[in-house]
């Protein structure tokens, strides 16, 4: 598998899925404290070191030929990661200004970056009527 595919598919292994999601919380409410010292060591450590790990080691072509990397692969592109890198953005900038709506917000504009395909599948299909 070529690192381009490595770096694609191991966001949908689930070692990374949890690691992105438990520090995505954990550093938002670490914003909304002002510690921004701990921030930095969550948002920055964890998720480089699984993402060098899964790249090294793991074996990703079962996550490749999964549904959900048929999916990824057809709708994660990199505009979709930086919407769902918005989102987090929203979120850490929100809960450091205590703007709780803002923080959902950008929970829900990550989500949508996720579900982005199934959005596009749908207005396809009505097309198609």
């Amino acid at each position: 598998m070529e690192l381009n595919e490595k770096l694609l598919y191991h966001q949908i292994h689930p070692l990374k899925l949890c690691v992105d999601f438990s520090t995505g919380l954990y550093t938002t409410y670490l914003a909304w404290h002002h510690n921004l010292s701990w921030f930095l060591i969550l948002f920055l450590i964890p998720s480089i070191l699984i993402t060098i790990l899964l790249i090294k080691f793991a074996d990703l072509e079962s996550l490749k030929n999964s549904a959900f990397g048929k999916y990824v692969k057809k709708y994660m592109s990199k505009t979709t990661q930086g919407i769902r890198l918005a989102g987090q953005i929203l979120m850490w900038t929100a809960a450091w200004f205590h703007l709780t709506v803002l923080i959902g917000t950008g929970f829900v504009v990550i989500i949508g970056g996720w579900l982005f395909g199934l959005f596009i599948e749908r207005k396809n299909k009505r097309k198609l009527r």
